[in-house]
């Protein structure tokens, strides 16, 4: 697959139009070389119709091996310019979690702000040297230090290991901060959807003394319980062509929440994560933020995708951080579905809203 145009990536970026949704502001973003709607962008029904048609001839059951084997992400190398790799690991209640980290060459040096990133994967699969384009990215766009974290999978260390590991990254960047150079008054998140969930989870449980001051959620997973109908999920939420019904609907299953998608997926992951012991954990703040008391979240950008079965609890999100008085911006992709940063660098909505993050970010700490 080819490198995304980035004359295409700049329209994105620049432009976009605010969407009232009762109370809530979403800014949405259009597909740049498409005037049609409800169509999948053209790349993403490309990769996504290849998938699903292969998933259709050769039907299996669930499996987390099988699902490791299968989570694989495509991402391109954007930067333009020399990028210090390197690594270390942490010793976590006796689990080895190695910290990947990028920064300028030319700034390696240097006392830098640090963002700290969590893959996503259904807290069971994937790694994290599938994301470094992105983490690459954005070391280069803000001229800071990034960190990537290799977190502790389910079910063999289920909740709250993997909240534990960043957790622990955290503490570590700021314990160590002279000696690693970082700012330890420049602290932020991000993840995409599992990872995305760990770091709201870990901004509330962190008992350090750091602070960490930004929040960017792709396509967060914010409830993992779904049933007491705390907000609306309705299909006719989606704005669906007939030509790209069926594999649109296919998308739609994570966090479907009107009792008609296959949600087998969904009750293995929650069932994996909590280690069995769904019911038990399935409402703590640190699994289903939208139980949480969100007052003390940093500023925070939330990035969907249109058609993705998690946007709508995002977007319910969204509305908590509002009423909770907490600063936050809500951008939508159009044309794109869930997990669309494994194309980072294919995908130009997985590019610019990298850039709108850093955006927020330079704002934010003032950089």
């Amino acid at each position: 697959m080819d490198k995304c145009d980035f004359e295409l990536v700049k329209k994105i970026y620049e432009t976009g139009e605010v969407k009232n949704i009762g109370e809530q502001e979403i800014i949405v973003k259009a597909v740049p070389d498409c005037e049609g709607t409800g169509l999948l962008d053209k790349r993403e029904f490309f990769i996504r119709s290849a998938i699903y048609a292969f998933q259709k001839s050769m039907p299996t059951k669930f499996s987390i091996e099988g699902m490791r084997t299968t989570t694989k992400t495509y991402c391109k190398d954007m930067c333009t310019k020399d990028i210090a790799e390197d690594s270390f690991e942490l010793n976590v209640k006796g689990r080895s979690v190695k910290v990947f980290s990028y920064v300028l060459a030319e700034k390696a040096g240097e006392t830098l702000p640090a963002m700290i990133y969590i893959h996503g994967g259904s807290f069971m699969a994937s790694k994290a040297e599938f994301y470094k384009e992105p983490c690459r990215y954005v070391a280069e766009n803000l001229g800071i230090r990034v960190f990537n974290v290799d977190y502790s999978l389910a079910p063999e260390n289920p909740y709250p290991a993997a909240i534990e590991d960043v957790c622990a990254t955290v503490e570590h960047l700021y314990n160590n901060c002279d000696e690693i150079g970082v700012d330890k008054e420049h602290i932020g998140l991000f993840g995409d959807s599992a990872g995305a969930n760990l770091a709201i989870a870990t901004i509330l449980d962190n008992k350090s003394e750091a602070k960490v001051t930004y929040a960017g959620l792709f396509y967060p997973c914010v409830d993992l319980f779904t049933q007491e109908k705390l907000y609306d999920w309705d299909l006719s939420m989606y704005e669906i062509a007939d030509e790209h019904k069926e594999l649109i609907n296919s998308r739609l299953q994570l966090g479907r929440a009107d009792g008609k998608g296959n949600n087998e997926l969904m009750a293995n992951i929650v069932f994996a994560y909590s280690g069995g012991k769904y019911e038990e954990v399935c409402k703590n703040p640190d699994v289903s933020p939208i139980y949480a008391d969100l007052s003390n979240m940093p500023y925070t950008g939330v990035f969907t995708a249109e058609y993705d079965g998690l946007r709508v609890q995002s977007e319910y999100y969204s509305r908590l951080l509002d009423k909770a008085g907490v600063p936050n911006k809500h951008i939508r992709y159009r044309g794109v579905t869930h997990a669309f940063l494994d194309y980072f660098g294919i995908l130009p909505q997985a590019q610019a809203a990298v850039l709108e993050m850093c955006d927020q970010v330079r704002k934010v700490w003032g950089l």
